[in-house]
């Protein structure tokens, strides 16, 4: 989103509230057009302008155990500095009277995007031998626990001491 900062002065703060779909890369998601809310505060020290606040993302995501879509709305808090120079990678340039808040609004989703995609806490996932969704039902397939080549080293711990 462009944000003109053509009317704040130094030591005044503009309240903002914005929404935009943010495009992600395809290795976080299936689905790369994230809507995200966002609210905060906008105010100018020296020549540089800062921005604090919160945002709202809603995620379509693939569940990694069981493969079925499903959404997650994801809170984080944003921050970030524009100015007119840098040569500090934590910094975004804007130019003109007027700051794009999309590269730090991405920045922030990404570091605070889920490790691990899960549609629910106790997902069952695929059957290993069918591929079918415990999470519906139970497929039927005879699936032993565990590996079978660690069999002698779970029989020590098995016995009684």
């Amino acid at each position: 989103m462009l944000i003109n900062i053509d009317e704040l002065s130094a030591g005044e703060y503009r309240e903002l509230e914005f929404e935009e779909n943010i495009s992600i890369p395809k290795s976080y998601s299936e689905f790369t057009q994230v809507p995200v809310v966002v609210k905060g505060r906008l105010f100018k020290v020296g020549d540089d302008i800062r921005f604090e606040g919160n945002a709202k993302a809603a995620l379509r995501l693939i569940c990694d155990s069981c493969l079925t879509e499903f959404s997650k709305t994801i809170e984080f808090p944003v921050f970030g500095t524009f100015k007119r120079e840098t040569d500090d990678d934590e910094d975004y340039l804007y130019s003109e009277n007027v700051i794009d808040s999309e590269s730090m609004v991405l920045s922030e989703l990404l570091l605070n995007f889920p490790m691990r995609n899960v549609c629910r806490q106790d997902c069952k996932g695929l059957c290993v031998k069918c591929g079918h969704n415990l999470n519906i039902s139970d497929c039927g397939c005879i699936r032993t626990e565990g590996n079978p080549e660690f069999e002698k080293l779970k029989a020590l711990f098995d016995q009684e001491v």
